[in-house]
């Protein structure tokens, strides 16, 4: 059932879930309504020292690495009916405070680690909440962020959930744009789309992504997890992914999909009848039908020599830079479906997916995913490529029927296919 059929807001897909379902989330176990009570609890201790509701173009500004702390404010502030934006470490504090001046938010406070650098003289009495230390010789309104400190939680705000109501804002290099509810539950109803009805998130399966907060896919994982009662489990810039609690679900980048399927044929590439396993197995790849896990015991041995046993139910690649091959080997060697996608910083759930049990060579990124249309203008001489534009509930400040411009103006092509990849 679409989510947006039950919650026209974003607040609302956090309390439909199971209130009593048990949750992982970057490792800490909560039930869905201890998750809520806790991050309602986190907001309101930046509100105890500040007002930060003190219009309805109130933000906050979230800048930690500190993943856990992220999520139940950023959910706290939608409780309570508060905007918030993420940004990554790469970004710059003070252009983000400018480009959220421009589109007319209100700062009222800041969440860091233990650097800001100088800000601006006009912002020089904002509350500045640090997670880990207070740097030297800072200003007089900043607080030690102790989120196991309780107060009077605030209430939760219930008229803030209409579908154009803007929740949040995404920074994308010097562009930000708004995401309204609209935006979020059209997000979370795509994603699950793109699985396949057998393998739909259940509670007690763990979804793992390395894309971070900061962006609008991001976030719509987030809530998708929690929609499901899923666990949920963001991988930090830069490292490993992690095998326990095994995922059930991977939303990860093509070079995290590449490392995978070289440890996997470095250690059954050892085992004497890996080659006639293997081309057993391709065999049955290139017919369309993902191998089954057995595969002459080569691959499930594999599995259960790097701790994934047969939990993995489902792979998503989220960029352009996994290679058919590689798909190939990680639908031989994990006897899951491996979908290849693209994100846009625009989207709020990816602009293309491929087919879940699609094994097609050379077949691109895929369709248009579930409340996206495209369209390719500019491709003058090649009337199949040209620049993405695209329109839907999905797409971030979309002018309703006028297609929107791309987020980097990706250049496109259709294959013979009907599908869509990045034109070289």
């Amino acid at each position: 059932e679409r989510p947006a059929a039950k919650a026209r807001g974003v607040a609302d897909l956090i309390e439909l879930g199971n209130p009593n379902a048990k949750i992982v989330v970057q490792g800490i176990t909560f039930t869905v309504s201890e998750l809520i009570r806790k991050s309602v609890n986190s907001i309101s201790i930046l509100d105890k020292h500040t007002t930060l509701r003190s219009s309805q173009n109130s933000a906050i500004l979230i800048a930690s690495q500190d993943t856990l702390t992220a999520i139940l404010l950023d959910l706290g502030a939608i409780l309570i009916g508060l905007k918030t934006i993420h940004i990554s470490p790469n970004d710059n504090i003070n252009t983000a405070l400018s480009a959220l001046e421009r589109k007319g938010a209100k700062i009222s406070a800041i969440v860091t680690d233990e650097n800001i650098g100088t800000l601006p003289a006009h912002f020089s009495g904002l509350l500045c909440a640090f997670t880990k230390k207070i740097p030297p010789n800072f200003g007089l309104n900043f607080i030690k962020l102790d989120l196991d400190q309780v107060v009077t939680p605030l209430s939760v705000e219930k008229i803030n959930r209409e579908p154009p109501t803007t929740i949040s804002y995404v920074l994308s290099g010097d562009e930000i744009y708004s995401m309204d509810n609209k935006n979020v539950t059209a997000g979370v109803y795509s994603l699950l789309s793109i699985i396949p009805f057998a393998k739909k998130p259940m509670e007690s399966d763990t979804i793992v992504t390395d894309e971070p907060l900061s962006s609008a896919l991001g976030r719509s994982l987030l809530y998708t997890a929690i929609y499901s009662g899923c666990s949920y489990f963001c991988l930090p810039e830069n490292s490993a992914l992690p095998l326990s609690p095994v995922p059930q679900y991977l939303f990860v980048s093509g070079t995290h999909l590449m490392l995978l399927a070289h440890d996997l044929t470095s250690i059954a590439v050892n085992k004497w009848w890996y080659r006639f396993s293997r081309r057993h197995a391709l065999a049955a790849d290139a017919s369309g039908v993902i191998p089954s896990p057995s595969s002459w015991g080569v691959f499930s041995s594999v599995r259960n020599a790097i701790g994934l046993s047969n939990g993995l139910k489902f792979i998503v690649s989220t960029d352009s830079l996994l290679s058919d091959s590689t798909a190939a080997d990680l639908r031989v060697s994990l006897s899951v479906p491996v979908v290849k996608a693209l994100k846009n910083p625009r989207c709020s759930s990816f602009a293309f997916a491929r087919i879940p049990y699609d094994t097609l060579q050379n077949g691109g990124c895929g369709p248009p995913t579930t409340a996206i249309e495209v369209r390719l203008d500019g491709g003058h001489e090649d009337e199949f490529s040209g620049r993405l534009n695209f329109r839907g509930p999905c797409v971030l400040e979309g002018e309703g029927d006028q297609f929107t411009q791309a987020a980097n103006s990706p250049v496109m092509r259709i294959l013979e296919s009907g599908s869509f990849d990045i034109k070289n």
